[in-house]
């Protein structure tokens, strides 16, 4: 599996050469996790069963509001959380966790799109091997799980 960005994260790489932060397109959007395998493409429909959101302090997230939703910190070729906020994955339905998709703050109906700024990825567990974007304790979520996202990072390569 592999990070997969909207439009061949041709989006972002734009706004970026733009002088368009990263926190631009995400600034208070949420990460959903979802079942089963990701989409082909970040443009794609979501896919699987929308099973928890990370949100900061696992809040109730809404697109076009600001509660609930994630920050993030510019470093050279790093993007972090914001370290002053606690972000935390709350379920939702019960499901196995495969892969996620990180949402702007617009509207996004988790149809096809290219223009709504998107990322997916997998999901594996903290121990286990293979490739996966997101590493997590358990897979297995319910609506009781609440954990804590301690460290979220995003590299950015030179131009």
């Amino acid at each position: 599996e592999e990070l997969r960005f909207l439009d061949g994260y041709n989006q972002y790489i734009e706004a970026r050469n733009l002088g368009t932060a990263f926190a631009d397109l995400f600034q208070y959007g949420c990460i959903e996790v979802r079942s089963g395998p990701q989409p082909v493409s970040a443009d794609a429909p979501a896919a699987g069963t929308l099973l928890a959101r990370i949100t900061r302090n696992g809040a109730a997230w809404a697109a076009g509001f600001a509660p609930g939703g994630l920050e993030f910190v510019a470093g050279q070729r790093y993007i972090t959380k914001n370290p002053g906020h606690t972000w935390r994955l709350v379920g939702i339905a019960d499901g196995t966790a495969g892969h996620f998709r990180m949402v702007g703050n617009a509207a996004d109906n988790g149809l096809a799109s290219q223009t709504l700024p998107r990322i997916d990825g997998a999901i594996a567990l903290v121990d286990a091997g293979g490739d996966a974007q997101m590493r997590i304790t358990d897979a297995v979520i319910t609506p009781s799980t609440n954990l804590i996202v301690p460290h979220w990072w995003l590299g950015s390569p030179p131009l």
